[in-house]
């Protein structure tokens, strides 16, 4: 009997000296008021405060305070820190834009970490949601090119991120050299005439050079003259697509379909 009343005892004192739900906002919130947040210590403090309360809740503001200790922690290079914050605010249900920031984030931490699978998980989902904002393309360009450089665990899709954070970023000239590094590298590569599509593409569409789109066209039909795209790259080539602006070529379509 007196074992149990103890164990009631210290069960109580442990409630009794954790601070309750409202007491830790308004701890949060009185911190944020002051002027300490002005300083190094002060935002270290409330850091802190919001780490606490985010993984201890799971409320709205939980999740607010959770990522901005993710980011504070990150970007004050406390990779330590900030990964399993990170990690636990991608986890929950959280629809807002900030997603897109802390995965991209977290996917820098892992890839520092030489963690190249979780890096590819997670801007794989960063794709699937919605395309990454011009600074994020940025950030998925370095990743790609840090990840070839360390030369590990090296696949072909890496070069494909790579040209298609190129195209984002308006690095038309590298987009078309990393597809064409992959067309080389790879040649049992499964997906390797759509490689040789879209360096045609982006020579047509955005280099507006029409040499380095005949080049991967045509070296396209010759490789793969049954893939489901043939007919379309042989009308591209024996039309004049690629010399007529993009007005004449809808003018040209619009007759074809009267």
């Amino acid at each position: 009997m007196k074992k149990t009343y103890l164990y009631l005892s210290i069960v109580l004192l442990a409630f009794a000296c954790t601070p309750s739900q409202d007491a830790m906002k308004a701890e949060i919130t009185d911190l944020e008021k002051s002027e300490k947040t002005g300083t190094k210590e002060g935002l270290a403090e409330l850091a802190v405060l919001h780490k606490n309360y985010g993984l201890k809740y799971t409320d709205v503001e939980a999740n607010n305070y959770l990522y901005a200790a993710g980011q504070y922690y990150f970007y004050e290079n406390n990779g330590t820190e900030a990964m399993p914050l990170l990690t636990e605010y991608i986890s929950r249900d959280d629809s807002t834009d900030r997603y897109r920031n802390a995965a991209i984030n977290l996917a820098i931490l892992h890839g520092k970490a030489a963690d190249y699978a979780e890096m590819d998980n997670l801007i794989s989902d960063v794709l699937d949601d919605d395309l990454p904002t011009a600074a994020q393309w940025q950030d998925i360009v370095k990743l790609y090119e840090d990840k070839l450089s360390a030369d590990t665990e090296i696949k072909t899709e890496d070069y494909e991120r790579l040209a298609m954070a190129y195209t984002a970023t308006g690095r038309f000239p590298k987009a078309v050299s990393s597809l064409d590094t992959a067309i080389h590298k790879y040649p049992n590569y499964e997906k390797r005439s759509n490689l040789l599509y879209r360096a045609g593409f982006i020579g047509w569409e955005y280099l507006k050079d029409t040499e380095v789109a005949k080049k991967y066209y045509n070296q396209f039909l010759e490789e793969y003259p049954n893939d489901p795209k043939a007919e379309e790259v042989k009308q591209i080539l024996t039309s004049g697509m690629l010399e007529m602006s993009d007005d004449a070529i809808l003018e040209m379509l619009k007759g074809k379909g009267k």
